[in-house]
């Protein structure tokens, strides 16, 4: 029995020990995995490499979605790096994506996969290609037309301009976009340009009828354009009947006080009794002249001796009994006296010249130091005001003003502009209103207010109404516009009368005379524009609101008016070089500004001019058609410039070219009148970077916002623009973007509407 049991409990423990002898079971491990960056962005040509940075307890793999995305391992283990490159993207913009894997093992468990998102730019240049607002018929500008009525239109084929050819070219004007016209002088007048006034209550037959000129007030009015009249108060023509009757009768004349008289000039005025001067010393501009009255002649016998030993010349006359000389053959200097013509003198002593004469003359004498010539300091008179010789008293001889010298008092009347424009006189310029001469030519302006519905004034020469003394003028010119708005007013209107003044100056003096009136011109502007044009944009956005600024801090209802040049002026083609890329520019600069833009007539054709040979010549006539059948030549005398007013230059051709000058201006008037932003909105830098290009924003009441974008120079120039360019509303010449960076192509401009 015991034999039998040994040998099971030997089994039996050698199975016990073959069980604790098995190994355990390996432990499984989880893998950690974590990727950075997770996203990569590369521009369209981007050559750099980038990493990413693995970290991991493990092995990984690697994989890229799309051909373009460059790794340069498949494969790692442990923490490492990929090197990450891209191809050229020449298309449109793309995405992509990096995996890194997990690997798996018999310990170790994967982890999850981890994408990095790739991302590339493309190279894509977008054209800008404007869709402007479709304009709704409610203009929304302020941009008025400088009309010469004598060129613009002739109706009835007399070769001058007239009411009926005006009206009969509304549809012209009202496709320009503008809503005012700034009429030249329309009143009766001795000269072809209208501003020696001879009659303000009516108007110049030539032009047409009373009748005529409502006709036209009317039908402007029904296409949304008010009309403003050209007065002139500076002055008037000497055929008025005002003129007329006191150079018949200088000292009864019930008119006497409605110019500026004296018969002693020097001394009223050094006494202060000449009220246009204002307390002036001495005249800003103008002369005296005589109105050829008195007992200015003399009959007798005269001794003439002239002193020619110092710089100040002088002539002494006396009466005498002497024996009369005969003139001198051999003369150095004579006298030139009445219808005798020359009288040669004695040379008695060195520069000494006399002789002993008979006299016969209604008007006086003057000393000549040359028979030949008339000027260039060969004819010696009086200063004005100082040419009554007193007989024993030595006279100085002026070569300048060079005044008859006469023998007798006459009466002398100013004339800031010559002797053909007598100056109107207002009396003391505190009371400028009760003076006769202004409650006349007021009670003319009633009449167009009241009777025709004229809407405003353009004032001519308001600087010279007091003689360029500003406190003068700033005086008559709040009496004058007052009475006028109580006119307007009392002929139904809710809004102010626009009146424009001449102030013909740098902005530091314009500014002060909206102290009297709401509005004057900016005669800077011009020469800010060709600064601009010629390469400098800096400045522009920060002059422009000076104007606007300094315009507003004296009078919170001004209204800044800007031009690029009137009929004063050469064209503003000339100016600009004749280049008609810049003269387009110029008119998008124009109509893309605060402020209120005249366009003077012409100037939307692209017509050149100076005034070197004559006004005239920058005051020609519209060429209407190819054939210029209806050129009103004859209105400015037949002076105009024959090689400029060709087929090309005309309205039918130009209406007919897309990208014309004509065209420019309509197409940026247009968008004056859509957006409210351009048309009265607030100016602000956008700062954009280039010398060239000139940016801002223009932002009305309402919250729209446009951004407006010239680049001024000669080349194509790329700036950077943050804003959403997406919506283009106007282009003159090329521009494209690229991302944010904007190439204006040479003399080009862009807006962009802004969300």
């Amino acid at each position: 029995m015991r034999r039998a049991i040994f040998p099971l409990a030997c089994v039996l423990v050698v199975a016990l020990q073959a069980f604790s002898c098995k190994e355990k079971e390996p432990e499984i491990v989880q893998q950690t995995l974590s990727v950075s960056p997770t996203s990569l962005s590369f521009e369209p040509e981007d050559a750099s490499a980038k990493l990413l940075n693995v970290s991991s307890n493990s092995g990984w793999g690697v994989a890229s979605s799309a051909d373009w995305i460059k790794i340069d391992k498949s494969s790692g283990d442990g923490n490492g790096s990929i090197t990450v490159t891209v191809t050229a993207n020449t298309g449109d913009d793309r995405t992509g994506t990096i995996t890194i894997k997990g690997v798996s093992s018999t310990n170790v468990k994967a982890a999850s996969d981890v994408t990095v998102s790739v991302s590339q730019r493309g190279k894509k240049i977008v054209q800008v290609v404007p869709a402007p607002a479709s304009f709704d018929g409610n203009k929304r500008s302020s941009t008025t037309y400088q009309l010469l009525i004598y060129t613009f239109a002739d109706s009835d084929g007399d070769g001058v301009g007239d009411f009926k050819g005006i009206q009969s070219k509304l549809d012209y004007l009202d496709g320009l976009g503008v809503t005012g016209i700034w009429l030249s002088p329309a009143h009766p007048t001795s000269s072809y340009h209208g501003y020696d006034v001879d009659d303000y209550s009516t108007v110049n037959p030539l032009f047409g009828t009373e009748e005529d000129f409502k006709a036209l007030v009317d039908a402007a009015h029904a296409k949304g354009i008010k009309i403003y009249m050209d007065y002139v108060l500076n002055h008037s023509g000497r055929g008025t009947e005002w003129f007329k009757s006191l150079k018949a009768d200088p000292s009864g004349s019930p008119y006497r006080d409605y110019y500026v008289v004296s018969k002693s000039p020097d001394a009223d005025v050094a006494a202060g009794l000449v009220d246009n001067y204002a307390g002036a010393l001495s005249p800003g501009m103008g002369s005296w002249i005589s109105l050829g009255d008195g007992n200015i002649g003399y009959k007798g016998r005269l001794h003439f001796k002239v002193d020619w030993t110092k710089s100040i010349k002088t002539v002494t006359v006396t009466e005498t009994t002497e024996d009369a000389q005969k003139a001198n053959a051999s003369a150095k200097l004579w006298l030139y006296i009445g219808s005798v013509g020359n009288v040669g003198l004695y040379e008695t002593s060195t520069n000494i010249f006399e002789i002993t004469l008979d006299v016969d003359t209604s008007w006086g004498f003057l000393v000549r130091s040359s028979t030949t010539a008339w000027d260039g300091g060969t004819k010696y008179g009086a200063k004005a005001g100082k040419n009554v010789i007193t007989f024993g008293e030595p006279l100085n001889l002026d070569t300048s003003t060079a005044a008859d010298i006469t023998f007798g008092a006459a009466t002398y009347y100013f004339g800031s502009f010559g002797e053909y424009m007598p100056d109107i006189n207002y009396g003391p310029y505190e009371t400028a209103s009760e003076s006769p001469a202004f409650k006349a030519i007021a009670a003319s302006a009633d009449k167009w207010i009241k009777d025709f519905g004229v809407d405003g004034f353009r004032l001519d020469a308001v600087i010279w109404l007091y003689q360029a003394v500003i406190k003068a003028n700033q005086s008559f010119l709040s009496q004058w516009y007052d009475h006028c708005n109580a006119t307007y007013k009392a002929a139904g209107h809710d809004d102010d009368i626009f009146m424009v003044g001449e102030a013909w100056d740098g902005h530091s003096t314009e500014k002060q005379y909206y102290k009297g009136i709401n509005s004057c011109f900016e005669f800077d502007y011009l020469w800010l524009v060709k600064a601009t044009l010629d390469g400098d944009a800096t400045g522009y956005v920060n002059a422009v609101n000076g104007y606007i600024n300094d315009h507003k801090a004296i009078r919170p209802d001004a209204i800044t008016s800007i031009f690029l040049s009137n009929h004063d002026q050469d064209r503003v083609a000339e100016t600009l070089g004749k280049s008609v890329a810049k003269e387009k520019q110029a008119a998008a600069l124009l109509l893309t500004t605060p402020g209120k833009p005249f366009i003077y007539q012409g100037e939307e054709l692209g017509y050149w001019g100076t005034k070197a040979g004559g006004d005239e010549y920058v005051r020609g006539p519209i060429m209407w058609d190819k054939a210029g059948k209806d050129c009103a030549k004859k209105g400015v005398n037949n002076k105009v410039n024959n090689a400029m007013l060709t087929a090309s230059i005309s309205v039918e051709a130009q209406d007919a070219e897309s990208g014309s000058m004509l065209n420019v201006y309509k197409t940026f008037s247009r968008l004056r009148n859509t957006y409210p932003a351009l048309a009265n909105g607030e100016m602000t830098n956008a700062n954009l970077s280039g010398r060239s290009i000139a940016s801002w924003y223009m932002t009305s009441s309402d919250g729209q916002k446009l951004l407006v974008i010239h680049n001024v120079a000669g080349s194509a120039k790329t700036t950077s623009v943050s804003d959403d360019m997406s919506k283009p509303v106007a282009l003159l010449g090329t521009a494209s973007y690229e991302g944010t960076n904007l190439t204006l192509g040479a003399n080009s401009s862009v807006i962009f509407q802004l969300k």
